[in-house]
């Protein structure tokens, strides 16, 4: 049964513009199709087909979420805060542009892309997936791995005329075997790491209550895994739990981002990047998303 509900984010809030970062990456766990978005979504043990479309304006908006499963009145409470949660529907940018007066590029660039909130992943576990699996290679090769891990241990859903991968849980991969990756063109050390996280998880390290913790023991905690240094860890602080003062500084894509918005004709350090980014706080980590992804 088809279930809709309306969310109300906090304004500005642009849907459109909000979900134009789906048009830079072939996801292949998500569809876009410049008005609707669809992905099976995590539900507790299960994975439920959504849509997410707008009825509503940058100063007014409005998202209907529509739940293309059966699913209890408490599911689809838990489905609605989720999707709030994911997609930074309740942060308040008017917060952000006044954080932004003393650096009038970025205040610039955010003001073109006004009502454009960032997008994070439903869960811990699929942030850092997506982090080890896309550190140091180009964003479609990334998601073409993504797309072949998701084939072989996700499986997928048949949504009206078109099929949904499901993102696969730690369970699915502890017995993974890091040879069998070479089909989708991953690296054995990506592979390792990745089921060295889900083997972790499964033994009882608990991803989701880190979202307690301070970011500097957030950091700690993470790295002291297999294959996740600093960058995986600053990473996930913005793009899985939404911290967003944390500053990726070697983050390749903010190195580019930095230089065109700028104007520079150099490379820019890391301790270029941190003093040029004392000007953003407590924002660094959303002015970062900006600077990934606004046009």
């Amino acid at each position: 049964m088809n279930t809709d509900t309306i969310l109300l984010p906090t304004p500005p809030y642009d849907f459109a513009r909000s979900f134009s970062y789906m048009e830079r990456r072939i996801d292949p766990i998500a569809r876009w199709d410049g008005e609707v978005f669809t992905r099976l979504w995590p539900l507790g043990d299960r994975d439920v087909p959504l849509q997410l479309r707008s009825a509503g304006t940058v100063d007014h908006p409005r998202v209907i979420l529509s739940v293309l499963d059966d699913v209890s009145d408490d599911d689809r409470l838990a489905l609605a805060a989720s999707v709030t949660r994911a997609f930074s529907l309740d942060l308040d940018l008017n917060a952000f542009h006044a954080g932004l007066r003393h650096d009038a590029v970025l205040d610039a660039l955010a003001q073109r892309n006004r009502g454009l909130k960032p997008a994070r992943e439903p869960n811990l576990f699929e942030a850092l997936a997506w982090a080890i699996i896309g550190q140091q290679i180009h964003l479609l090769y990334a998601c073409q791995i993504k797309a072949g891990m998701l084939e072989r241990y996700g499986g997928r859903v048949a949504v009206g005329e078109e099929w949904l991968y499901r993102h696969p849980r730690p369970a699915d991969l502890v017995h993974a075997d890091p040879q069998d990756w070479r089909a989708f063109k991953c690296s054995r050390r990506k592979a390792e790491y990745v089921i060295g996280l889900a083997r972790e998880v499964a033994n009882g390290f608990d991803l989701e209550s880190l979202a307690d913790l301070p970011d500097e023991e957030i950091i700690a905690r993470l790295t002291r895994l297999r294959g996740l240094g600093r960058w995986t860890a600053e990473y996930t602080l913005v793009r899985g739990l939404g911290r967003w003062n944390a500053l990726p500084a070697t983050d390749a894509g903010l190195v580019g981002g930095i230089r065109r918005a700028y104007g520079l004709q150099h490379r820019p350090t890391t301790g270029e990047i941190e003093a040029l980014a004392e000007a953003w706080r407590p924002w660094r980590g959303l002015a970062t998303y900006y600077l990934w992804w606004a046009k």
